[in-house]
């Protein structure tokens, strides 16, 4: 089955969902769920788990981690200084891979920024920076493939572990 699945990645004949579905009823046929817990964070999403921005960063694996667009009201790309992309332009991609695998960017709204606006107008460095706005975020395709490429390297992973755990036995 393992060997199938691994197949079925390659060849992308199977949505990485379903994939993933079928790694976690074998970790519980050969006994190494405790170990693969992130399974369910990728088929259920990483806020199941954490409560905090800060708690989903630190534990969020590395292919999630993206970087996002900004556009102001009238829906323009605005360039952040590179001191304020170090602290806001790190994004959390935490939705399902089911969410992922249908969508073809991913928009955090005005109401989400709000922290953030306040944020520039308070410590802003010029007055053209103190009056930038920031509408929505945007994280790209391209970005959402790099997490859903991150998913299958880790799904190939865990397929060869499999692989070589069943032929010792």
């Amino acid at each position: 089955m393992a060997k199938n699945v691994s197949v079925e990645l390659l060849e992308e004949t199977r949505s990485l969902h379903d994939i993933l579905e079928t790694c976690k009823d074998a970790c519980k046929m050969i006994g190494i769920s405790d170990e693969n817990m992130w399974l369910d964070l990728e088929i259920n999403g990483y806020l199941v788990r954490y409560n905090t921005r800060d708690e989903l960063y630190q534990n969020l694996p590395s292919y999630r981690r993206t970087a996002w667009k900004f556009y102001d009201l009238y829906g323009n790309s605005i360039n952040l200084p590179p001191d304020l992309m170090d602290l806001f332009g790190k994004s959390t991609v935490y939705h399902s891979v089911k969410e992922l695998e249908s969508q073809d960017q991913i928009i955090v709204e005005s109401r989400f920024l709000d922290g953030f606006n306040k944020f520039i107008i308070e410590h802003g460095m010029d007055q053209i920076s103190k009056s930038l706005r920031i509408h929505e975020a945007r994280i790209s395709k391209d970005e959402i493939k790099h997490v859903l490429e991150g998913i299958k390297k880790k799904i190939q992973e865990l397929l060869d572990m499999i692989i070589s755990l069943l032929e010792i036995e």
